[in-house]
């Protein structure tokens, strides 16, 4: 009976305990949460997800902000580029759960006192983008709680240049990796690839899974190193059902997860939180001794900005495309009767629905 035990703790438990839970924009679960907001992260913080991943922009003012557009139109409702504004002037604006735009150095900030990790993509490719971001790791003595991740070889290169002792993650593109670069990700799984990483000892990460039949199919496999999801909530409870030990987390009430910020109430009052748990799927906030706080209880709708929400419309008219849902700046291109697109977020506006092709692109039907 022992001998059995002990082979199933072999067979298993690599794959239940070593399996990476990467939250991808943090748990935004398709657009319920915005992405890239505290709700987002927090949640995935709770489940103990093993890494936030981090879209980097760079203000006009050489500020680092989390965002995976290069304007605030999908997700804010406003046409604005990052690079072109002030980080102070995007701060006026809100995500449907009412969060401004975050820093970079907030993130840190707010996380530090965590064992979460930071997958970052930043989508500067010079050595002084580069620089400013290693400078602010290193400022917050986070370079063993990182991995860099880019489509492109000279951020990856430029990066190692500057520290080569710095985790780096090859997005798509040729599986044969540096010797250097530690990780593989792409968004199709293929057998090939992963015989090669696994013989070379790199990881094989996976993103877009969201299915519960795709995560346990790769969970149970043993090639895929991990997964880049935007239901990290979801993939927990599969990884705790897996999981013969149960040694993280009961299943109805996760342990608190330390925290460093301000939130504020509904009704006006901003409180300090240092703790952040999850019960029943609701987050709760430590904002006094012995008191918690439910996630509702705090300012989290916004009317203005834009709901994410995916799907696929079909055209029952050609339709003029604008750069911002209140159809202010149109960008004199034009998409034909019957066409069908995936979008991205909605907006209803004058009666009218405002539909979002990704970035600054909106139509309305």
């Amino acid at each position: 009976m022992k001998k059995v035990i002990f082979v199933f703790f072999i067979l298993v438990f690599p794959f239940t305990c070593g399996f990476l839970n990467i939250a991808h924009r943090g748990d935004n679960e398709g657009g319920k949460f915005a992405e890239h907001s505290w709700v987002a992260y927090d949640r995935a913080l709770c489940v103990q997800a093993n890494y936030l991943e981090l879209d980097l922009q760079k203000t006009s003012d050489n500020v680092l902000v989390v965002s995976h557009d290069e304007n605030l139109s999908r997700v804010f409702g406003i046409d604005k580029t990052i690079s072109d504004s002030s980080y102070q002037d995007l701060l006026r604006y809100k995500n449907q759960n009412g969060e401004s735009i975050h820093s970079l150095e907030e993130v840190f900030k707010r996380y530090r006192n965590s064992k979460v990790r930071f997958m970052i993509e930043p989508k500067g490719d010079s050595e002084k983008d580069i620089k400013l971001l290693l400078d602010l790791i290193k400022q917050y003595h986070l370079e063993n709680r990182v991995l860099l991740e880019s489509f492109s070889k000279a951020i990856l290169i430029n990066a190692l240049k500057l520290d080569h002792q710095i985790p780096t993650a090859q997005l798509s593109g040729d599986f044969k990796i540096s010797p250097l670069t530690q990780s593989y990700a792409n968004n199709f799984y293929s057998k090939k690839a992963a015989n090669y990483l696994n013989d070379t000892g790199k990881d094989y990460l996976l993103w877009g899974v969201n299915s519960k039949e795709k995560m346990q199919q790769y969970l149970q496999g043993g090639e895929v190193s991990g997964i880049l999801t935007d239901y990290p909530v979801k993939l927990a409870q599969i990884l705790h059902k897996n999981n013969i030990f149960k040694i993280k987390y009961v299943d109805i009430s996760f342990p608190s997860e330390s925290i460093s910020g301000q939130m504020d109430l509904k009704n006006g009052n901003s409180f300090y939180v240092d703790q952040v748990k999850m019960k029943n799927n609701q987050l709760f906030y430590h904002v006094k001794p012995g008191i918690w706080v439910s996630y509702d209880k705090f300012k989290n709708y916004d009317g203005f900005a834009p709901k994410l929400r995916q799907g696929k419309i079909k055209l029952q008219q050609a339709a003029l495309i604008y750069t911002d849902p209140s159809f202010e700046k149109c960008s004199g291109r034009k998409l034909p009767k019957n066409s069908s697109w995936n979008y991205f977020a909605e907006k209803k506006v004058q009666g009218k629905i405002a539909y979002n092709l990704g970035g600054s692109q909106w139509i309305k039907q």
